[in-house]
This record gives C-alpha cells, sequence and structure tokens, in this order.
C-alpha cells in the first residue's frame, strides 16, 4: 500500500432542492481533480453523512467514481457506534473501486480503550483496503491515545494512515515524534496544517483546502522542497479564512463560500444544519471577494 501524502479534499455534498445535486458533484470533482490535491475523500463530517441515506450514498460515490475517472485515489467515511453496523457498511462498497475507507472511533456510547481497539480490528477485518482511523475527540465524546492507535498499526496491516483532529498539539506532536514512517499523519485540524506539516505530518484532510485550493497544495510541496519561507508566506495568507469557516457549524460557511463562486447550486444543508447568519454571510461575502481562484 502507498502511503498517503498531500492535501486530501473532503468533499462537500451538495443539495439541491432536498435532494443530493449529482449535478453540482460532478462539477466539484471535475473542478477539483485539477488543482494538484491528492485525492478525495466522500461523505465525511463536511460531507454531511449522517443525513445522507444509504441508497443515496451509494449513488454519490458511484457519480463520484464516475467523474474522477480513475485519476485521483477515493476514499469513503464509513462511521457510525455499532461495529457490526460499521462492518456491513464496509463490506457494501467492497465491489466499488475505492482506494479505502475513513472510519471515525464510536461515537456517544464512548467506548473503552479496549473497545476502540476491538473496533477498528473488526471493521479493518472486512477489508484489503486502507483503512484511515479519525480520532476527533470533540465531536465523538471518546480519544484514540497515541498508544493504542499506534499498536492498531503495528498489528493491522491495512490501518495505514490517521486523520489527526484531537485539538491537542501536545499529542499530535507527540504522535508526529512517535509514529513510523509506514504510517501517515494526516491532520485534519485545518489551522494546524502548516504547524503539523512542518513537524512530520504527510499532509491533510482539510475542509478548508475547498478555497484557496493551489495554496494549500504549495504550502505542502514548499515545504517539501525546503523552502520554508515560501510556505509560511503562502500560509499567512491563507490562514486568516479558516476560522470564518468554522466559525457556525461546518460545512454551513463553506457551501455559502462555494455556492457564490458559483461551483454548486445551492447553499443548502440537511436539518439540522440550517443556511449561515446573516452577520457571517456578509463576512463571508468579503472572504470570498477576496478569493482569486478556489
Amino acid at each position: 500500500m502507498n502511503k498517503l501524502e498531500g492535501v486530501y479534499l473532503p468533499l462537500v455534498t451538495p443539495f439541491h432542492d432536498g435532494a443530493v445535486d449529482m449535478e453540482s458533484l460532478r462539477r466539484l470533482v471535475e473542478h477539483y481533480k485539477g488543482l494538484g490535491i491528492a485525492g478525495f475523500v466522500l461523505l465525511g463530517t463536511t460531507g454531511e453523512s449522517p443525513t445522507i441515506e444509504p441508497d443515496e450514498q451509494r449513488s454519490l460515490v458511484a457519480a463520484a467514481l464516475d467523474a474522477v475517472a480513475g485519476d485521483l485515489p477515493v476514499y469513503v467515511g464509513v462511521g457510525g457506534n455499532s461495529t457490526k453496523h460499521v462492518a456491513r457498511g464496509i463490506a457494501s462498497y467492497e465491489s466499488m473501486d475505492l482506494a479505502g475507507y475513513l472510519v471515525v472511533t464510536p461515537y456517544y456510547n464512548r467506548p473503552s480503550p479496549d473497545g476502540l481497539v476491538e473496533h477498528f480490528r473488526a471493521v479493518a477485518a472486512e477489508t484489503e483496503r486502507t483503512v484511515i482511523a479519525y480520532n476527533v475527540p470533540y465531536r465523538t465524546g471518546v480519544n484514540l491515545s497515541n498508544d493504542a492507535l499506534l499498536g492498531l498499526a503495528a498489528t493491522v496491516p491495512n490501518i495505514r494512515a490517521i486523520k489527526d483532529a484531537t485539538g491537542n498539539v501536545l499529542q499530535s506532536l507527540d504522535l508526529l515524534h512517535r509514529a513510523p514512517d509506514d504510517l501517515a499523519v494526516l491532520t485534519g485540524e485545518d489551522p494546524l496544517y502548516f504547524t503539523s506539516v512542518v513537524n512530520g505530518a504527510a499532509g491533510g484532510i482539510l475542509a478548508s483546502a475547498h478555497l484557496a485550493t493551489t495554496t494549500f497544495v504549495e504550502i505542502m510541496e514548499a515545504l517539501a522542497d525546503e523552502r520554508l519561507e515560501k510556505a509560511r508566506a503562502s500560509w499567512r495568507g491563507i490562514s486568516p479564512m479558516i476560522p470564518a469557516l468554522f466559525s457556525e457549524s461546518n460545512p454551513m460557511p463553506l457551501k455559502y463560500c462555494l455556492w457564490r463562486l458559483g461551483l454548486i447550486r445551492s447553499a443548502e444543508c440537511r436539518l439540522p444544519l440550517t443556511r449561515v447568519s446573516d452577520q457571517l454571510a456578509g463576512r463571508l461575502d468579503e472572504l470570498v471577494g477576496g478569493l482569486t481562484a478556489p
């Protein structure tokens, strides 16, 4: 299995009049696949996966794969707090041409450390494809410790990456220090993208990379070439937009921006998410006005 490296896009799911907007989905895929990203992640939190029905999910994934046309790897988020249901979800995608799966720690029921480990062992056994473990404690209520994660990576051959969104800089730096070369640490904390890559992260799965996409990619390339000043200058140019994109529930602000840029037909989200506040919309209009290209 090749190591995951670069900027991965956790694609939004566009809606129009209540339905998944396949026309806008294809437009997004065709747009972003030419901007230097390393791959797509579908049906993550940014893709509003909890609100999308199983039949819609399969149609969405099939449409995205058709638009990608084999040019980039595609990963699908398959998460939940029932190990059996997650394993069944992975099995249902095995006939599709996917690179692997993003699997979040079980939420709400807050399993013990042993339960977390056994959950990932069980679901990873359903596939030979890459599994990206997703640790996001502030959403799930449980933290996958670095010891547990590194133990999994050492004993489960296809757990080959982690989306690290702990929000704990010390835990993230410890993971980067201890991770073996064949385990890709991908930050899911957009504000920590530069810091993470400077400290050895293989890249990121970044919602904000829907905007200023080429700059996110250029930062990765500049750091790989040891052009620190270039990377720092690029990061300073785009990092101020990130707080606005997360000041209300993701992906509401992001979809508003993509709608204003003409990349999707509607900024619509599914309940319980709504539209951005009028106050934030004004700030986002200014942000979009300052962008030369996504």
